[in-house]
């Protein structure tokens, strides 16, 4: 029970007391939010990663003290799969045709971004990539071409160019993968022999990334080897909405305020990590759940 019901939901008539006990409920928000940023800053050793960077930033009293960086090409990389997703949408949406016209416009638009990606993306690789990554982009550029002269496209268009390179693509997926394993476990074996020991014990970790947690996620696996399976959940998070590393710290106050406060109200640390109603849900599930992200 850690959200709210939206502002613009209907009340019933009789809910005379609705505004005043949102503004009492903003109040006790905002002393907790005080206490959240002032435990950060007290805060000796945490971790951050960004997913598919392989960058590790080390965090002392709240703020980044230093970067574990990754291979720079991995950057690059990003560009390859944005330029799927794009090219994916543009395709949903032309075929789709709720609003022809507007779908029209994106296909030229994404022509273009796909051509720049076509010039810079393999330039910016490692020989061993390069070549998957350009096959890949040559067919999106074929199929924005098509789309974006004749201002239409079919409903096998994408699925049938993405079969002749689904090899290629694969093969890119997998060289980022292990480029990515290897930069998080470097940077977090770097990060742990510089650290006190015992601050090391007690140290978050924070994987963050995008609302809906992908499962078999990378940045995980490769903290794993390092701090063990049980670390997951305990001290290795996955944090959701945090699309950059100043995203992240934020998230991080929030876990670090949460282990104080679930100790001081129910004894148990982790206590507030878990929904505040999660003993009536795991009673009616059988156990507990959400795996993937945390332990079950």
């Amino acid at each position: 029970m850690n959200g709210r019901i939206s502002s613009d939901w209907p009340k019933a008539p009789t809910d005379l007391h609705g505004d005043t006990t949102e503004a009492l409920n903003s109040t006790f928000r905002r002393l907790y939010g005080a206490n959240r940023e002032e435990l950060l800053a007290v805060t000796p050793l945490a971790a951050l990663t960004l997913i598919g960077t392989g960058e590790i930033w080390r965090i002392e009293f709240g703020r980044p003290t230093k970067s574990y960086p990754a291979p720079a090409w991995l950057a690059e990389i990003k560009g390859l799969m944005h330029a799927v997703i794009g090219t994916q949408a543009s395709w949903a949406r032309l075929t789709r045709g709720k609003d022809v016209a507007a779908a029209q416009r994106a296909a030229i638009e994404l022509n273009a971004a796909v051509r720049e990606a076509t010039q810079r993306i393999p330039a910016g690789l490692p020989g061993e990539v390069a070549p998957f990554a350009a096959a890949v982009l040559a067919q999106l550029l074929q199929l924005s071409q098509a789309w974006a002269d004749e201002g239409r496209a079919t409903a096998g268009d994408f699925p049938a160019a993405l079969q002749r390179v689904q090899p290629e693509l694969d093969e890119v997926l997998n060289i980022v993968g292990e480029a990515v394993y290897a930069s998080v476990r470097r940077g977090l074996l770097a990060f742990a022999g510089e650290s006190d020991p015992a601050q090391w014990a007690q140290c978050l970790v924070g994987v963050c990334g995008v609302g809906f947690g992908r499962r078999d996620n990378v940045e995980i696996a490769a903290a794993m080897s390092v701090m063990g399976r049980d670390a997951v959940g305990t001290r290795l998070l996955y944090f959701e909405n945090a699309c950059s590393i100043p995203e992240g710290l934020k998230v991080l106050a929030a876990a670090v305020a949460d282990l104080e406060l679930g100790q001081a109200v129910f004894g148990d640390r982790e206590r507030m990590w878990r929904d505040l109603l999660g003993d009536v849900a795991a009673r009616h599930a059988g156990g507990g759940f959400f795996p993937a992200t945390g332990r079950g």
